[in-house]
């Protein structure tokens, strides 16, 4: 059963802090702040409530570090649309708190299906951007029974990226970096080139990571096999990919579609790079929303 999320966690004993603000794209969704217990860690997420009764839940994972201002343009959109948005920062994010080490997939994966018990919820649609998007593919894996599809943006991990070694680290792991340095390192890593000067310079000037968190989930990473996490499960997937992207190059997506043939849903976007959430935000909505009216959680009559 789906309730309105403030009873939910209520309900819960979970502790929740409201904050209403409003989007820079969209004049109905509304952003509150939450705090969710799931006993081993204490998560912070961000919640884009639909105004349709019953709305379908989104679990929206950034990539690995980051938090998730990732989907500040694209959650809005989905939730205008009918559909309650949850982004989680994960462990060692903005105040979320659990343990960093000796991590897998798994334990990440984990932390997913214990929200979605918390919250009372029966099934998801989860929605992973970069390395959120193995962690996604992990919770379809391990615990399929809670999870409706998977949508999944830049989804690497099978052909090796096309940027320069150590850019893209130097942009994530030093925050003392120049601006202008920063703005061209997420140019050559993150955009496409023919992304707005000006999104690229806020994208930098806004630019923060958590390095432990980040640590933690590169290493948890690595102590996952691809073969544990590729196939994303048997469920429907959708997989929307810039096709200027050199971080997650888009023949990865290629690739899974030949070998999982009609289970995926292939979108290649012109013009986008790895950061497409918030390069192309209308276009990747779109995609999404395509996707998911054809796989709804409970089906019509």
């Amino acid at each position: 059963m789906r309730h309105h999320t403030s009873h939910l966690l209520r309900r819960s004993t979970v502790l929740i802090s409201t904050l209403i603000l409003s989007s820079s794209l969209t004049l109905a969704a509304e952003r509150s702040l939450s705090r969710i217990d799931i006993r081993h860690a204490q998560l912070n997420v961000e919640v884009w409530e639909s105004n349709t009764e019953d709305s379908e839940t989104i679990i929206a994972l950034p990539g690995s570090g980051g938090d998730v201002s990732r989907y500040k343009y694209l959650a809005p959109l989905l939730a205008d649309a009918g559909y309650r948005v949850i982004a989680v920062n994960q462990r060692g994010i903005k105040g979320s708190t659990g343990e960093l080490e000796g991590l897998t997939l798994h334990d990440y994966a984990a932390d997913v299906a214990a929200i979605i018990d918390v919250l009372e919820l029966q099934k998801v649609h989860l929605l992973g951007w970069a390395l959120g998007n193995r962690t996604s593919r992990v919770v379809a894996t391990d615990f399929p029974e809670k999870v409706a599809s998977i949508s999944l943006i830049a989804a690497g991990g099978l052909v090796r990226p096309l940027t320069e070694p150590g850019e893209l680290g130097r942009l994530l792991g030093e925050s003392g970096i120049p601006e202008e340095e920063k703005v061209q390192l997420a140019r050559r890593t993150l955009f496409s080139p023919e992304t707005d000067d000006a999104m690229v310079r806020e994208y930098a000037r806004d630019l923060k990571y958590w390095p432990a968190a980040r640590n933690s989930q590169r290493q948890a990473n690595r102590n996952t096999a691809l073969e544990q996490w590729w196939a994303g499960g048997t469920g429907p997937m959708l997989i929307v990919q810039g096709m200027d992207d050199k971080t997650a190059p888009p023949e990865n997506g290629r690739r899974m579609k030949i070998e999982f043939g009609e289970r995926i849903t292939l979108v290649n976007l012109q013009g986008a790079g790895h950061a497409m959430g918030l390069e192309k935000p209308q276009e990747t909505a779109d995609a999404i929303l395509s996707f998911l009216v054809k796989y709804p959680i409970t089906p019509p009559n």
